[in-house]
């Protein structure tokens, strides 16, 4: 009997314990499970549905992906040119190949051609450096007695030295090829006989990045007129300190920028978005939103991977279906521009429609709870933080529909910082700031090049003589 009433007891005094504690232990096994499902939603993070880069994935994503089958085969598509050598209409070398004789015997060598069948071969020539001796008269006056002496070439400044055409070989090993320092004397040992030095490789660069000081002012001059510019950034270590490199481009222009900062002071410090009034395509960072004199768009591309993960991880149908949306949107967009034929603004307005009738399909599967509708600042899922930018930019993000010269997404800008992960997986980083400054200056003008399909060595060599490319503005 008193041990029932020793249990009774027992049990009384836990549940008395638990109505004091219930609220505690319910708020600490939310915040655990909160804490749980971020920790999930992280691990599952990868290329195809984050901005995460290509390189951090662990192991190829297994992604169940809302991209449709194209249904045409993997290569080149039919009316694609190839590359393929062609036939010199002008060889350096001909090579004539006597027929001498005959399969039955007779002797064919005084017998006139009566054609020839042509075959052509293209290789290097032997590379070899070629020395160039300059000798300058020394002659004595006879008037005066006086020993003078002829004027050397402006760009012959020592007894001995290498001459422009492989000092801006040397900058397109390192900065267009991207190659090593070590590497990049080694190849000159193998290749010419001669081991340069890293300082005659590094003063080879640093001519380079002044001969196109005039090639950077240009561009700073005719961006702030483009119709489009593409803005992005990513870090960029310097001497162990993070610093951030910016790009704004166009399809046929590329300007790089190193700055210590990232945000609105360095946007402000390059000096060319506050001049620009055409559309801004970048990704949300808020700092680029705090320009009012130019139009803004965003990446479509950086919204669908985020639509992916909430898909894919959380279940949500309407991201799958707003997915599907922005494919639909770009499909007729690419429509509309082979024919030159801008959706009027009673299609813009159906579309926005159907836009604004899936975000509020996702409001409905995320509603804000009470805690946050008290408190705004509270924080706020994923699925609610992206639904917050799909309706406050929604006409930006829209924008490509009606203005067809808006593009879908920033990939320009992408694309162009591809090659500085390559350094950085070469070198590590740079040792100083007007290193780093060297190489994007020089960049550049590679990028530039290379979108007007211009040889990057030949005009390399140009700038030393003065003469860089500056490209025409685009209007």
């Amino acid at each position: 009997m008193c041990a029932d009433n020793s249990a009774d007891k027992s049990r009384e005094d836990l549940l008395a314990w638990g109505k004091v504690q219930l609220p505690a232990l319910v708020d600490y096994t939310l915040a655990l499970q909160a804490e749980l499902r971020r920790l999930r939603d992280r691990a599952a993070e990868n290329s195809t549905n984050s901005s995460r880069a290509p390189s951090t994935d662990r192991q190829p994503p297994k992604s169940q992906s809302l991209r449709r089958k194209s249904g045409r085969k993997p290569g080149g598509q039919p009316g694609h040119p190839g590359r393929t050598l062609q036939f010199s209409q002008n060889p350096q070398h001909t090579q004539i190949h006597p027929l001498g004789q005959c399969h039955c015997g007779e002797d064919l060598c005084r017998e006139p051609a009566l054609d020839f069948e042509r075959r052509q071969v293209f290789d290097l020539p032997a590379l070899n450096l070629e020395c160039t001796e300059h000798r300058a008269e020394i002659k004595e006056c006879p008037g005066c007695g006086q020993f003078l002496t002829a004027p050397f070439p402006a760009d012959v400044q020592a007894p001995i030295q290498y001459g422009r055409n492989f000092r801006a070989l040397l900058a397109y090993f390192y900065d267009a090829q991207l190659g090593a320092s070590r590497r990049i004397r080694q190849m000159c040992q193998e290749m010419f006989g001669y081991g340069v030095s890293e300082g005659t490789l590094q003063s080879a660069r640093q001519e380079q990045y002044q001969a196109l000081e005039p090639f950077e002012q240009h561009l700073e001059k005719i961006l702030p007129q483009q119709p489009v510019l593409h803005a992005d950034e990513t870090s960029l270590p310097v001497n162990q300190v993070t610093h951030w490199l910016h790009v704004l481009c166009t399809p046929l222009l590329t300007f790089f920028s190193v700055q210590a900062l990232r945000g609105k002071e360095a946007l402000k410090a390059i000096g060319i978005i506050p001049q620009f009034a055409g559309w801004l395509m970048h990704d949300f960072l808020s700092s680029y939103l705090g320009f009012e004199n130019c139009l803004h768009t965003f990446c479509k591309s950086h919204l669908m991977r985020e639509l992916v993960f909430i898909f894919e991880q959380h279940h949500q149908n309407w991201a799958k279906e707003l997915y599907d949306l922005f494919l639909e949107m770009l499909r007729l967009v690419r429509q509309r521009k082979a024919r030159d034929a801008p959706l009027t603004e009673a299609e813009y307005k159906g579309w926005r429609r159907r836009y604004r009738k899936i975000l509020r399909q996702g409001r409905r599967d995320n509603p804000l709870t009470p805690e946050q509708r008290a408190n705004r600042r509270r924080k706020q899922s994923k699925e609610q933080n992206l639904l917050d930018r799909l309706e406050t930019y929604d006409d930006a993000i829209l924008a490509f529909l009606w203005a067809l010269e808006v593009p879908f997404t920033n990939n320009q800008a992408e694309r162009d910082f591809r090659f500085m992960k390559g350094r950085i997986k070469i070198s590590g980083c740079f040792r100083s700031l007007q290193g780093a400054r060297r190489h994007v200056r020089i960049r550049s003008y590679i990028g530039t090049l290379r979108k007007h399909g211009l040889p990057v060595l030949e005009y390399l060599r140009r700038a030393l003589d003065g003469q860089p490319f500056l490209p025409r503005a685009t209007t």
